[in-house]
């Protein structure tokens, strides 16, 4: 039996009904009994038999409480990217395998990341908000300073979405810069040459 822990809004955005068919497949799972709370008496009560986490944003904590009420949990599949902000200890003391979206959320986080580095780099909100106040039609014209050849771009965290930020950087003309506590300059370096 599984069971979904994370705010309820989430679980129809991030399992659309076909994604939720498919997931039924594969687990029993009610997706009227969600534990935006451990603490909420119908949650404790599915916790008794649960053998599957399936969790997302919004995932209250998995502590000692939480894993007493559940014996039979093996498994925590996090349909989102770090598992830190719920899981503690006890967790990984238990043996209890834990599975997380990361890879999958990396690339979106990055394209999007891009995206704003791009139109930033282009002073987009700035012109839409003088647009907008001015109520003129946008035209051709030259604004000084305004592009992305040559700039600096800092990248905090050579995480999987950091990664994945500077491979989709490499066809632009920027100069990233990467600080990371746990990356040196020769790994810093064989990541994209900075």
């Amino acid at each position: 039996m599984a069971l979904f822990a994370l705010t309820a809004e989430n679980v129809p955005r991030v399992f659309p009904p076909d994604v939720l068919a498919r997931l039924r497949d594969a687990l029993e799972i009610d997706p009227t009994v969600v534990a935006g709370s451990f603490t909420d008496p119908r949650v404790r009560d599915v916790l008794a038999g649960t053998e599957v986490l399936v969790t997302g944003w919004g995932c209250p904590t998995v502590d000692e409480s939480v894993l007493d009420a559940a014996p039979k949990l093996r498994a925590i599949l996090h349909s989102a990217g770090s598992v830190k902000g719920f899981t503690t200890p006890a967790v990984w003391e238990r043996g209890i395998a834990v599975s997380s979206a990361a890879d999958a959320n990396a690339l979106p986080v990055a394209e999007y990341t891009l995206a704003m580095i791009l139109l930033a780099g282009k002073d987009l909100f700035v012109s839409r908000e003088r647009l907008r106040a001015e109520r003129v039609h946008p035209g051709w014209e030259i604004v000084p300073g305004i592009g992305n050849h040559g700039r600096r771009v800092g990248i905090i965290g050579a995480s999987r979405i950091g990664r994945r930020l500077i491979e989709l950087l490499r066809p632009f003309d920027l100069r990233p810069s990467l600080t990371d506590p746990y990356v040196d300059e020769a790994g810093a370096a064989a990541l994209g040459g900075f």
